[in-house]
């Protein structure tokens, strides 16, 4: 932050509300990267109507759409999984992609994006299948092995987020 040290606080903001909302965002944005992070500080600069702070929720949203922040930080993403509409995603095979849409969309999804989502199930298993066979055949690019990572990484959150609903609910 220390580069946008010369911006101003908006109008009819008080001192001790801008330096309130400067430290949530100090300690929202911990879990980005320094990269990330330079990449912020230039867009806020750019985005300063005549040297004033934008307004709170749009650093935040430039901000996750720079870097996602982990899911563990991703609140939202976490209840939807625990919900009944993830308790029925995980029965029917489109957790992993709900919560991918959860990290990055928020709201909750509709009949539309849920379909959509099933349709994306079922073309990532096809993906997961042709995957584990190059793999075993040796011809899997680096690219496709970080995918198969990255999404079954998801899966794991998703199992473990789960499992911390069944626990709860067994105690």
């Amino acid at each position: 932050m220390q580069p946008l040290a010369g911006l101003a606080r908006k109008r009819g903001v008080s001192a001790e509300a801008h330096e309130k909302s400067l430290e949530r965002l100090r300690g929202f944005l911990t879990y980005m990267s320094d990269a990330n992070l330079v990449g912020l500080v230039d867009l806020i600069a750019r985005h300063a109507s005549k040297g004033v702070w934008p307004e709170e929720g749009l650093v935040r949203a430039w901000a996750m759409t720079l870097q996602t922040p982990p899911p563990r930080d991703c609140a939202y993403a976490r209840s939807l999984i625990r919900s009944a509409m993830g308790r029925r995603a995980k029965e029917e095979g489109w957790a992993v992609e709900l919560f991918q849409v959860a990290r990055r969309l928020g709201p909750p999804p509709g009949k539309y994006i849920i379909a959509h989502l099933k349709r994306d199930a079922e073309e990532h298993r096809h993906r997961r299948r042709v995957i584990r066979e190059n793999i075993e055949a040796g011809l899997a690019t680096a690219e496709e092995r970080r995918w198969l990572e990255r999404w079954h990484a998801d899966l794991a959150e998703v199992e473990a987020i789960q499992s911390a609903v069944e626990e709860e609910a067994a105690a």
